[in-house]
């Protein structure tokens, strides 16, 4: 063993200060909160202008570059973890690192693979070893360039460091593909649902004696022709509230101090928190298991496949369908589709109503929306020959984003077996 201080060294990010940060731009800021696990989150970043771009060039960053989040949390919040890496991949933005953004920089490109220590940094072990030298408070914990450079690892020839990172990669890379394509199918249900349903795009089409673009006649045929002109509905459509179009219920905790409840559970039970690391809007698993025991406990019981779920507090806003019947505690608000509206129809129904959902939102401690302000949201509820078609283009949208998750699942549990094998020498190439 040696260690990473023999191959690398930490470069931090640069020191931006507010002024330099400018509403929009090409060039994007990376903060702590960006560097996810494994990837770069380039939602909400910070934004330069061409010209502080120009004089920071050293801090842009490039594919393959690995980067590590230099503060964060302890053990206690999972999620923002110090220490988190991330790996910059193919066709990403351009992007610069923000101070407490560390890039892992190689002394000697010909002594070690960079993905090899990218994998090193990821494993758990390493995880705890820069959590238990970090810094500071358990909600804001700091680790120097000298810690990461201390971490303990493997004292690994070039080509060996090659051959795992190679193969380690190829999970990594499938995975992302299959995300990618995740996020792109749900772009596209949200497209169907904007322009059928809020924009009533079809209607306006035929109005205008328009063929609706991209749809066959067949399916043109079952919109309107024309707005209600009282409601501004197509007509025949009518306006109603969530409450009375699904079946609105909440969930409960089992005691934890009783381990009737939870020892050798095998029923699913889902906080929010599982949804907090759920990039696609499927819930496959749970981290936790309820005994039948338990499940009596919890008064809404078990809920069916495809039972949509909303987190109702901490925070309010993750959505997810439930693909396995699962149990839920009392962050959330979940609806039964056992009426007219699909499932399908209904988170969608949320992801364009998620700015009102948290607005009704409310709590001193932390914001929370109760089944009674959530119900009497309104919904358009269109014809049902309309559902029946939407059903039929978007159910199969959701079912590849299922499999293709399901997918990822099966990648990321083979690949976390074998990469600390590989890694370690316990496993090698050839076997």
């Amino acid at each position: 063993m040696t260690t990473l201080g023999e191959y690398i060294k930490v470069q931090g990010g640069y020191a931006y200060k507010s002024k330099d940060f400018i509403e929009s731009s090409e060039n994007k800021v990376l903060k702590i909160k960006n560097v996810r696990f494994g990837t770069v989150d380039y939602s909400e970043p910070a934004y330069i202008s061409d010209e502080i771009a120009k004089t920071t060039k050293n801090w842009k960053v490039n594919e393959g570059d690995v980067l590590i989040s230099m503060t964060g949390s302890g053990p206690n919040a999972p999620q923002s973890l110090v220490g988190r890496v991330a790996r910059v991949w193919k066709n990403e933005p351009d992007a610069w690192i923000n101070q407490r953004v560390g890039r892992i920089c190689l002394l000697d490109e010909n002594m070690v693979h960079l993905d090899f220590i990218f994998y090193w940094l990821s494993l758990p072990q390493s995880q705890d070893y820069l959590v238990s030298n970090s810094s500071g408070s358990a909600n804001q914990a700091n680790i120097s360039g000298k810690i990461i450079e201390s971490l303990p690892c493997p004292k690994v020839d070039y080509q060996t460091s090659r051959q795992i990172a190679d193969l380690a990669r190829k999970f990594d890379e499938k995975i992302i593909v299959n995300s990618q394509t995740n996020k792109t199918l749900e772009e596209m249900a949200q497209a169907i649902f904007k322009s059928w349903f809020v924009d009533f795009e079809p209607v306006k089409a035929k109005m205008n004696g328009e063929q609706p673009e991209g749809m066959d006649a067949a399916t043109a045929s079952l919109f309107p022709e024309k707005l209600d002109s009282e409601t501004g509905l197509p007509e025949g459509w009518k306006l109603s509230e969530i409450g009375d179009e699904v079946t609105v219920v909440g969930g409960g905790t089992p005691s934890k101090k009783n381990d009737d409840f939870w020892v050798n559970g095998h029923i699913h039970w889902t906080s929010p928190k599982d949804l907090s690391g759920v990039q696609d809007k499927v819930l496959l698993d749970t981290a936790s298991k309820v005994t039948e025991a338990g499940l009596k406990k919890i008064s809404s019981g078990l809920l069916p496949v495809d039972t949509v779920l909303l987190s109702s507090r901490a925070p309010v806003g993750y959505l997810a369908l439930a693909k396995v019947p699962m149990a839920i505690n009392q962050g959330y608000i979940a609806m039964k589709c056992e009426k007219q509206l699909p499932p399908e129809f209904v988170i969608q129904w949320c992801v364009h109503r998620m700015d009102e959902i948290k607005q009704r939102a409310s709590g001193s401690t932390f914001a929370e929306i109760s089944k009674k302000s959530f119900k009497p949201i309104s919904v358009v509820v269109p014809s049902e020959d309309t559902l029946n078609a939407y059903q039929k283009i978007v159910k199969p949208l959701y079912d590849a984003i299922t499999s293709n998750a399901r997918q990822n699942e099966q990648l990321s549990s083979l690949r976390d077996t074998l990469r600390p094998k590989l890694l370690s020498g316990e496993l090698s190439i050839s076997d």
